[in-house]
């Protein structure tokens, strides 16, 4: 009977086990959130020509002002000054939407972000679930010899309250501290050309809100913006369409350009006057149709900024970055 009595009580506690761990296994434990890891409010990565300045989303005195995020600063050898407006930011996470009118504008930028040094040449800037629309992501930034940095953004949406008209939205500002030549350059057509008319566009918008956005020639979505959406560059399009997917925009005698790798939807954007009245900004948004909760969704960006050589040298750069012919 006593080994009856102690099989039983074996077996109970290995059905209590069993029942645990099933029980455990439905929990939502998906996080992006660094470990091991200290952090820091700003932190310089210097690696051959160029220089990055990055920074959680905190006020940085003499000049960097709170709430801009990413990279405070881009400085190249043969470049005298920074490109981005000294007091804000380029990279820099904006928006968070879903179609409706926002009730806070500047999600991103209003709760805290934190900056962790990974190695020497790669920082994270991490953000906790938002309140509002229950985005969690993660940042990393790698400086990359001799001119680039390589730049992987990953989110898990916690929530679904914010967003019910089927896609997520987010968007990000760089703003480029008075350059001569405003404009944004990518491969592309008019939105009623032939489809096999692709050369390269120099895209402007007169004035913020105008035009403002560029699709690809693939992105036929209808994505919901209410009457009142009010991150007006993201709902505001252009008669123009790009059909590969990197634009880029001159300084002095450089260069910087965005060359993309994602599985989901990539939009330019632009304003003449985003970053004060002579600063641009130079902009995109990533949206993503269907979101799933606590399912991990990513992109990868290439920044390229050395002197411009020319406009088919842009198209290289993307092809030895993506490995497309």
């Amino acid at each position: 009977m006593n080994m009856l009595r102690k099989c039983g009580q074996y077996l109970l506690v290995l059905l209590s086990l069993f029942l645990f761990l099933i029980s455990c296994s439905g929990k939502k434990t998906n996080t992006l959130k660094p470990e091991g890891l200290e952090s820091e409010n700003i932190l310089t990565i210097e690696n051959a020509d160029i220089k990055g300045i990055f920074v959680d989303n905190t006020e940085i005195k003499p000049e960097h002002r709170s709430g801009y995020n990413g990279i405070a600063q881009l400085y190249h050898a043969k470049e005298d000054s920074g490109i981005f407006v000294p007091s804000i930011a380029g990279f820099n996470l904006e928006h968070i939407f879903g179609g409706d009118s926002l009730q806070q504008l500047f999600e991103p930028r209003l709760y805290p972000m934190t900056l962790y040094r990974k190695t020497d040449d790669e920082v994270l800037l991490y953000q906790e679930a938002t309140p509002i629309s229950g985005v969690e992501s993660l940042t990393s930034f790698k400086v990359v010899k001799p001119h680039y940095i390589d730049i992987t953004f990953q989110c898990i949406f916690h929530q679904s309250q914010f967003f019910t008209h089927d896609y997520a939205g987010l968007f990000w500002a760089s703003y480029i501290h008075n350059p001569l030549d405003k404009k944004i350059y990518f491969k592309g057509r008019t939105e009623n050309a032939h489809a096999d008319s692709s050369s390269w566009i120099a895209a402007w918008s007169e004035e913020h809100g105008v035009q403002s956005t560029h699709r690809s020639v693939n992105d036929d979505r209808d994505f919901f913006f209410a009457d009142n959406f009010n991150a007006t560059l993201a709902n505001h399009f252009s008669g123009l369409r790009y059909s590969e997917p990197y634009f880029f925009g001159r300084f002095k005698e450089m260069v910087l350009a965005y060359l993309f790798d994602s599985k989901e939807v990539i939009r330019f954007s632009q304003s003449p006057t985003g970053g004060g009245e002579l600063n641009p900004a130079w902009d995109f948004q990533y949206l993503i149709p269907s979101p799933e909760l606590e399912k991990k969704y990513s992109f990868k960006v290439r920044l390229v900024y050395k002197p411009f050589i020319s406009e088919d040298d842009i198209t290289e750069e993307y092809k030895k970055w993506s490995g497309k012919k």
